[in-house]
């Protein structure tokens, strides 16, 4: 199986996945070339030698309006700050995803800090962008798992979250690219190792938050993490939400004959090489034997499995990810006794998710029914595990 295998020993970040990935790919200039005629807006994106700790790799710098996005880490025993009381302006509720990029210096955009992006405005982005369907669909996919997270942390819908235009920019540019090289790649199997996080402090545009970030901590949920007395944020939002979207297993390097390999590098120096590493090659052995942990399969053992389209179970998958999220952030809205109206129309919008996934399950088992030669049997069994739904 061609296989592509992460390490990410020292985290992973947007820039560093498109950057470990482009190494992987033939026609590096072609790829730059179509990601900065993409049409996101302000943004360049450049590739840029890098070696940290003797080891060579690339750097993805991504420009916006000629400006770079940065996170500032910060000691250990730095005490918390929250810059805004949210509780006290509820009309400014602005939520925003956070510097995605490790960068040690640091620039200032004060004249774009104002400007804020809902998750619909982002989607129009992406939709806008001269890109493949593919790539359109799992990049908006990505950016909802981001928003979903931010949108539990924070204890509101996500429709109310918003992000800065730089970051959210800068953010898409990064998702975008991943996209773009993954189907450039096209993997049969995505596995990565256990996560480094990082730990101490960050700030960003919530104050000073602890590592992993919520929102990162959120969406790593489910994958294999660890943290060593290496201070400072390894793992940000958008490189967990690449890992969530992407990787289906997770563990030890399996046997691989290896046809090459990629070092996306950080800017930060944290005593190790800052570097997330990618492996490209063939692997002929039961992941099993080797520590993986599967996280997004298990073998159908049922009559009726969801699907046998792999991208529509994924697609399900996903679907039922938002339902949580919208529940959960209904759990959060109850306990802090908000407005029993607000917490009723999340309710209703949990339930309108979970039926719309309902309905998308019953049509493709009605579809596959149909192209069985034992229609009547499969009818007959559809009908029954609808009669087990409405129960």
């Amino acid at each position: 199986m061609r296989t592509l295998y992460l390490d990410c020993g020292a985290g992973a970040a947007g820039d560093m996945f498109s950057a470990a990935l482009w190494e992987l790919i033939p026609d590096k200039e072609e790829f730059l070339n179509e990601i900065n005629n993409a049409g996101i807006p302000g943004v360049e994106v450049y590739a840029v030698p890098s070696e940290k700790h003797g080891i060579s790799g690339t750097h993805f710098r991504v420009m916006v309006n000629g400006e770079e996005e940065v996170s500032k880490d910060l000691p250990r025993d730095c005490p918390a700050e929250i810059t805004t009381d949210l509780t006290q302006h509820p009309e400014h509720e602005h939520h925003h995803h956070h510097h995605d990029h490790d960068h040690e210096h640091e620039h200032h955009h004060h004249h774009h800090e104002h400007v804020h992006r809902s998750l619909k405005d982002v989607e129009d982005i992406i939709d806008s962008l001269q890109v493949s369907d593919r790539v359109k669909h799992d990049a908006k996919e990505i950016y909802y798992l981001i928003a979903e997270a931010e949108s539990t942390v924070h204890g509101t819908t996500i429709g109310d979250i918003h992000f800065h235009e730089v970051g959210t920019m800068d953010a898409i540019a990064d998702v975008v690219s991943a996209a773009m090289l993954v189907e450039r790649l096209n993997p049969e199997v995505i596995m990565a190792s256990p996560v480094q996080t990082g730990s101490g402090k960050v700030r960003c545009a919530h104050g000073v938050l602890p590592v992993p970030a919520p929102a990162t901590a959120r969406l790593l949920q489910g994958i294999p993490v660890y943290s060593t007395d290496i201070n400072g944020e390894m793992c940000t939002p958008t490189g967990a939400a690449l890992l969530k979207y992407y990787v289906g297993a997770f563990g030890t390097l399996p046997p691989m004959d290896i046809e090459d390999i990629g070092y996306g590098m950080g800017y930060k120096d944290f005593g190790i090489p800052n570097a997330l590493r990618a492996f490209l090659g063939e692997t002929t052995a039961d992941p099993a034997q080797y520590g993986i942990v599967d996280t997004s399969s298990a073998p159908h053992v049922h009559d009726h499995p969801v699907s046998q389209d792999e991208a529509s179970v994924k697609a399900i998958s996903n679907r039922l990810a938002r339902s949580i999220g919208h529940l959960e952030s209904g759990k959060r809205m109850v306990n802090q006794n908000r407005d029993a109206g607000d917490i009723l129309i999340q309710l209703a919008a949990v339930e309108s998710s979970l039926a719309g996934t309902a309905r998308v399950i019953i049509k493709g088992h009605f579809a596959e029914a149909l192209q069985k030669a034992d229609e009547t049997k499969d009818l007959d069994d559809l009908n029954g595990l609808i009669d087990k739904f409405i129960k």
